[in-house]
């Protein structure tokens, strides 16, 4: 069965494609609107047994329904009794499919939010995202009862009650109707306004949060650089900024409200006024006239909580819009079925003439080629903005390079599963992230579903055992958002008991040892040591420690190979970069630590 909305409601293809979630809950949406139904049109019994009893206690002659007194005062109890059980079933059963359909809507946005690429995300702020996730979100939904269940419901009470009120007094019923043509006018041009005033609110709104999201994240920053006052300043210009598209909508949706109060009263004295010159002359009776009145009220409540709605249904298709503007984003790569998976019986890493960058026509990456044998350990040096990350980065497809190929045990990693591809890379960064959970949850990272024993064997090696013991709840020990808990050592021991868990051939260490203390940086010197056994790595590393240990060293420079070889090799030319740069790192080393430990 398809469900239909009045065409009033919008066309555009946003909300065509928003109104696809309820198609799953049609009988859940028929449902409520055919208890809406009930529960609105009910109520318009009452004014024609008022209209009899009025007559009746005024003439003393028998009702045209042809019933007692006291039998129509028990049907009015009746009816109402029964209008608070369907108001009670149908604000449940609408209520739920809200709910329902906010939940299928995250989920899928949420979804297709992981898709994305990596640019997508450097270029925007983690509480915009949130904030299209959670406040768009349920905006959104409630189009659904707004408008596919309660304007239904009024427009068929208000079909259903103009009936009645032509059949009491035609006369009176073309003036309680005389404004309406103006009302439609009018909201018809303010609600496109309204979304737009939306709109622009929203999207302040998205930028209040997003600075909201990066002060909270970084407040041991402004704290340690005493920018609490320009932070709060900062705050309040965003603030200010959303406040002067916030009193624009104000000043629209006032104007709807109080054109709406001017049309929707008005009509209702001009009645009294007519209706009471009929009631002199005769023609028609003070029953009648009181339950025309009666009717007005039921007229003009839904014309009110539709300009009331209209607003909102402003907020919500703004909402929708601003949805699809994410859902509409391309995701990193689309599903086939016909690509491969990646093998990775070696682990032999080929650059071929690779060039990248982040910005149209300035290159980080110049003419790369690279071979990295399988099981060797490579060490990437070089200055920061040399290129190091970004040529790890495009092994894992965080980008796509602009020319050039890269191959994996002779794959090329462009036309492979990309999921199988980073199965195959186990990733150790210096700015790893845990997450809200037990230290178990977070190694569980490495390997979804692994068993208590692997989890404890990954911890073992990777010295994270020791640590993790000293917890009374031990492995199911909470270590709260980012791991704050932890020191920055067992924070690496984590990182590396995932990297265990999840057992790939291929291995990368971004800055893995940075900023460790010498109890720790030895626990996590070990660990790695056992993790990179058998596997090709590569290293981000500045400490001469580690990269004179690699296999092979690639010296970065301006996003070019200016130098490889083994640390001897390397050495033995004190004009090379490397010379210039491993003289720099152990000098900085040297004097960062007394008695040269």
């Amino acid at each position: 069965m398809e469900i239909s909305f009045p065409p009033i409601l919008g066309r555009s293809s946003n909300l065509r494609r928003f109104l696809s979630y309820a198609k799953p809950y049609r009988r859940t949406l028929v449902l409520a609107t055919c208890l809406g139904i009930l529960k609105y049109n009910l109520p318009v019994l009452f004014p024609l047994i008022l209209k009899d009893v009025v007559d009746r206690l005024l003439s003393g002659r028998e009702n045209q329904l042809g019933f007692s007194f006291d039998q129509l005062m028990a049907f009015s109890v009746l009816l109402f009794v029964v209008y608070a059980v369907i108001t009670y079933f149908r604000s449940y059963v609408a209520d739920r499919l809200s709910q329902n359909i906010l939940l299928d809507v995250r989920a899928d946005l949420f979804r297709h939010l992981q898709t994305l690429s990596m640019d997508f995300f450097q270029q925007q702020k983690t509480g915009a995202i949130a904030s299209r996730l959670i406040t768009d979100a349920a905006l959104s939904q409630k189009f659904i009862s707004l408008a596919g269940t309660n304007v239904f419901m009024d427009l068929t009470s208000l079909l259903a009650i103009s009936v009645v009120v032509m059949a009491i007094n035609w006369k009176l019923a073309l003036v309680a109707f005389a404004t309406l043509p103006l009302y439609v006018v009018l909201h018809k041009r303010l609600g496109h306004r309204m979304r737009q005033n939306s709109r622009e609110a929203r999207r302040r709104m998205e930028q209040v949060e997003g600075g909201l999201h990066e002060t909270i994240t970084g407040i041991a920053d402004i704290k340690s650089f005493t920018r609490e006052r320009e932070e709060t300043l900062r705050f309040r210009q965003a603030c200010r900024h959303y406040l002067e598209s916030a009193f624009s909508n104000i000043r629209t949706q006032t104007l709807s409200l109080g054109t709406t109060a001017l049309l929707t009263r008005v009509p209702p004295v001009l009645v009294l006024w007519a209706g009471g010159h009929l009631v002199l002359r005769e023609e028609l009776t003070i029953g009648a006239l009181m339950a025309f009145y009666a009717y007005l009220e039921m007229i003009y409540n839904p014309l009110n909580r539709l300009s009331d709605m209209n607003i909102q249904l402003s907020d919500s298709l703004a909402a929708i819009d601003r949805l699809f503007e994410f859902f509409d984003r391309e995701p990193e790569v689309r599903p086939r079925r016909d690509v491969p998976m990646l093998r990775v019986p070696r682990g032999k890493i080929l650059y071929r003439e690779i060039t990248f960058g982040y910005r149209p026509k300035l290159p980080v990456l110049k003419d790369i080629d690279l071979d990295i044998a399988p099981g060797h350990r490579v060490a990437l040096v070089g200055k920061s903005g040399a290129g190091k990350s970004t040529l790890v980065k495009l092994l894992i497809r965080f980008h796509a390079p602009w020319q050039g190929r890269i191959t994996i045990d002779g794959q090329d990693i462009a036309g492979v599963d990309l999921h199988s591809l980073r199965s195959q890379v186990a990733l150790v960064q210096q700015d790893l992230v845990l997450f809200s959970g037990s230290i178990e949850d977070n190694i569980l990272v490495g390997k979804s579903g692994a068993g208590r024993r692997e989890v404890m064997e990954a911890a073992e090696r990777a010295n994270a055992i020791s640590f993790i013991a000293e917890f009374p709840e031990g492995f199911q020990t909470e270590i709260g958002e980012r791991g704050v808990k932890l020191s920055g050592g067992q924070k690496q021991r984590i990182a590396i008991a995932r990297a265990f868990l999840k057992n790939a051939p291929i291995l990368i260490l971004d800055e893995s040892t940075s900023n460790l203390d010498q109890p720790s940086e030895t626990l996590v010197y070990e660990a790695l040591e056992r993790l990179m056994a058998g596997r090709t790595t590569l290293i981000i590393a500045h400490r001469p420690s580690t990269v004179a240990r690699a296999d092979r060293i690639i010296v970065m420079d301006h996003g070019r190979v200016a130098e490889q070889g083994t640390h001897r090799e390397l050495s033995l030319h004190p004009g090379g970069v490397y010379a210039g740069l491993y003289g720099k790192l152990s000098e900085t080393v040297h004097t960062s630590r007394p008695n040269g430990r």
